[in-house]
């Protein structure tokens, strides 16, 4: 074997080895992140991988450097609020490293920059019975999607907390115990009886029909073998839900969340109150979901003026 023959093995070895290490670190890592919170897991993969492969190092080799020069590589490719939630992930996974003892950097250097978007609208009461009512009134009642946005509405969940019940966490008191999505705690939901007799009725209809051998509460199509229902599939599906009603606004699932909140708010709860309800780490993390609306804030600002003392021309 001649001297370049050579040194292509070996660099198809050196690549190979490189390549089973990355598929080791970004499994160990995933086997722990889908143990409690199986909704992101396929989301989580992505942009592991990506990382994971521009580094190709172990933890103890990764670098504040690393983490900049793939940062830096995000921008000008994704929209800013793509490239925090890309951040954030891998900012999770340094995490998880570091608590082993094998990230040798301090990982609060490693900034997550804080992309600034319109934030949700929050869904009216007006527009969810709407909803409601013309899901009901379709010749077949699409049970899944209805207990999951009326779930969606009395809980305030976040849609992968939703994504990740199983069947065996529905209890008979109307509550659930479920996974806090972003700091692994975990809480418990309530829900109305209506919202509970569309769910019963549903989950009679998923355990007859659906897969047996997935315990997901959502999956994607109750009459085949499928896995657990996507976001985005319910991101669609209420799309195309608003457009029947003729409900205009850009609402999304998320909508409900901050519906939930502001309906705590207006009732005078405390802010850490409303933060435990919703799986907050801190008060102040809800900040941006009690803000007021333009029309809420001209009505407060107005009557503060009519309230205060004012000069007229003689």
């Amino acid at each position: 074997m001649n001297t370049t023959s050579q040194a292509r093995y070996r660099s198809t070895d050196h690549a190979l080895l490189i390549s089973s290490l990355n598929q080791k670190l970004v499994e160990q890592y995933l086997t722990w992140k889908k143990s409690y919170t199986k909704a992101a897991f396929a989301t989580y993969r992505i942009w592991v991988v990506r990382f994971q492969e521009f580094v190709s190092k172990e933890p103890e080799f990764i670098g504040l450097a690393d983490y900049v020069a793939f940062a830096n590589s995000l921008q000008g490719r994704h929209e800013p609020k793509g490239i925090q939630f890309a951040l954030n992930i891998v900012h999770n996974y340094l995490r998880f490293f570091a608590e082993q003892g094998r990230l040798r950097f301090p990982l609060y250097l490693a900034r997550v920059p804080k992309a600034f978007t319109n934030s949700h609208q929050a869904i009216t009461e007006e527009e969810y019975r709407k909803i409601v009512a013309h899901m009901k009134a379709t010749r077949k009642v699409n049970l899944r999607d209805l207990a999951a946005l009326m779930l969606l509405h009395d809980t305030g969940m976040r849609i992968g907390e939703l994504l990740s019940l199983d069947i065996e966490d529905i209890e008979e008191d109307r509550s659930a115990v479920i996974r806090t999505e972003k700091t692994v705690g975990q809480r418990r939901v309530y829900w109305n009886p209506d919202t509970e007799e569309i769910l019963q009725r549903y989950i009679v209809e998923r355990v007859n029909d659906g897969p047996s051998d997935l315990d997901a509460l959502f999956v994607n199509s109750p009459n085949v073998e499928s896995g657990r229902l996507h976001r985005r599939m319910l991101q669609r599906r209420m799309k195309a839900v608003l457009k029947k009603c003729g409900i205009e606004r850009d609402l999304s699932p998320h909508s409900f969340r901050h519906s939930f909140i502001h309906r705590l708010a207006k009732l005078g709860v405390p802010d850490a109150i409303i933060a435990q309800l919703v799986g907050h780490s801190t008060p102040g993390t809800i900040a941006h979901y009690t803000k007021l609306s333009r029309p809420e804030f001209k009505e407060f600002a107005t009557r503060q003026l009519l309230a205060s003392t004012q000069f007229q021309e003689p």
